[in-house]
């Protein structure tokens, strides 16, 4: 009986072990190879493939204000897979962008320059890209945006810290 017990337990600690590296590796394509860095020191968004850099992008993190920073730690990218989009506009803010992915739910995001309510970009929240200027989500330019919603994949690693960032360290 006992040896019954000690093979049963074995074969639901491989069962779990199996089912915790297919959940947590994500299904194949799945952003493991891609990893994000946000500098908040040098308002910088870089992001990697496999271990090197494929863009390196001006960024505006949010204001240094204790209600509006952007929140340091280790993320991963639209965890849940419901959490990109092309657009939004947040009337309590009065302001939308577009090309949106969240990293902490849809709460945090990386987007494009604020919009008004027809897409627009607002002139004077351009003018502040390169500087804390956000509600706490990461502000990059429309291209960059763009390129960002277009090539990051879902469950890229993401790391936002203080301090300043260099490339190879």
């Amino acid at each position: 009986m006992r040896k019954i017990l000690i093979n049963a337990l074995a074969a639901l600690a491989l069962s779990a072990s199996i089912f915790a590296a297919e959940v947590f590796a994500g299904p194949a394509g799945y952003g493991g190879d891609w990893r994000v860095v946000v500098s908040i020191a040098d308002q910088k968004t870089y992001v990697f493939e496999k271990g090197a850099l494929v863009r390196e992008m001006i960024c505006s993190t949010g204001l240094l204000d204790g209600d509006n920073d952007t929140p340091l730690g280790d993320y991963i990218l639209n965890e849940s897979g419901q959490k990109r989009g092309t657009s939004f506009f947040s009337k309590k803010f009065g302001q939308g962008a577009k090309w949106w992915v969240g990293f902490i739910g849809g709460t945090w995001l990386f987007h494009s320059l604020a919009t008004d309510e027809a897409g627009n970009v607002i002139p004077e929240e351009a003018a502040k890209l390169g500087q804390p200027a956000s509600h706490g989500c990461i502000r990059l330019s429309m291209e960059n945006a763009k390129w960002f919603y277009d090539t990051v994949p879902d469950g890229a690693k993401v790391h936002i810290q203080k301090e300043h960032f260099k490339v190879g360290e």
